[in-house]
């Protein structure tokens, strides 16, 4: 825990030095660091991907825990436990973008370390792993926790992301993507009634067509506030029939289709 501290409170004075850092792109180290400023370019992502089964559709309503953007955003996770996330936000500077990937190479050496599940032995079910993206002069680096970080290493680079912001806000977004699909009702699971046909949004039509349905306004943002306050394997139940839904956001979601 010492160390995490160290390694913030580095990134930290980085940035409260920032406005002595050399002009022109440079990190604080003094290295050229530039990267690709269309808002859908990942610049770094901290990320648990794979996995397979059941929780394969729902899992498509899970964000990455922080994701620094072409376009400055800064996108991360603050889980506050019992089933309730919030989804933060906020637009940094280049020096403090930049201040962070120096902290990324030269602290925590995050080129020395290469991806190593496209080399892991297949199985049954496929691995729950986290993984690491990094891409800056033109450069796309991938890490995973195949590649032997320490225990704390993946959090400790997730925690020094949090803290580029020094100005979050909460982000509620006002549309989406929402896909449905039918299931078994399952006395276990947590469950929702929904009225398809007050809200304008009929499950049953929505899981039969196979396809998203773009949706703005209220649907959005009470759909939204459930995906992210309730238990992830929560059941709708509309008249008879349970459904699983997911709200994708462009932008914000990693597989989520372009805006219309």
């Amino acid at each position: 825990m010492g160390r995490l501290f160290l390694m913030v409170g580095l990134v930290l004075l980085l940035a409260a030095c920032g406005s002595d850092a050399p002009a022109g792109g440079t990190g604080s180290g003094g290295e050229i660091i530039n990267w690709d400023r269309d808002p859908r370019t990942v610049v770094f992502r901290a990320d648990v991907i794979g996995g397979s089964g059941s929780r394969e559709f729902l899992a498509r309503n899970d964000l990455p825990l922080c994701t620094v953007y072409g376009d400055n955003r800064v996108v991360w996770l603050n889980d506050l436990g019992d089933f309730n996330v919030q989804v933060l936000w906020d637009k940094v500077t280049d020096e403090q973008i930049r201040n962070f990937v120096s902290y990324l190479t030269v602290v925590e050496r995050i080129y020395t370390t290469e991806g190593q599940a496209a080399q892991q032995v297949p199985g049954e079910t496929a691995p729950v792993y986290e993984q690491l993206s990094l891409f800056v002069n033109g450069r796309e680096h991938t890490t995973d926790a195949f590649a032997g970080w320490d225990d704390e290493y993946f959090m400790r680079l997730v925690e020094t992301c949090r803290t580029i912001s020094v100005t979050p806000v909460l982000y509620e977004p006002a549309e989406g993507w929402v896909s449905a699909r039918e299931i078994p009702y399952d006395p276990n699971r947590a469950s929702l009634l929904w009225d398809g046909t007050a809200a304008g949004l009929r499950l049953g039509e929505l899981a039969a067509s196979g396809e998203p349905r773009w949706v703005r306004g209220n649907n959005a943002a009470i759909l939204w506030n459930l995906v992210h306050t309730s238990s992830p394997m929560i059941q709708f139940i509309e008249g008879e029939q349970a459904y699983e839904v997911v709200l994708e956001v462009p932008g914000i979601h990693p597989a989520a289709p372009p805006a219309p």
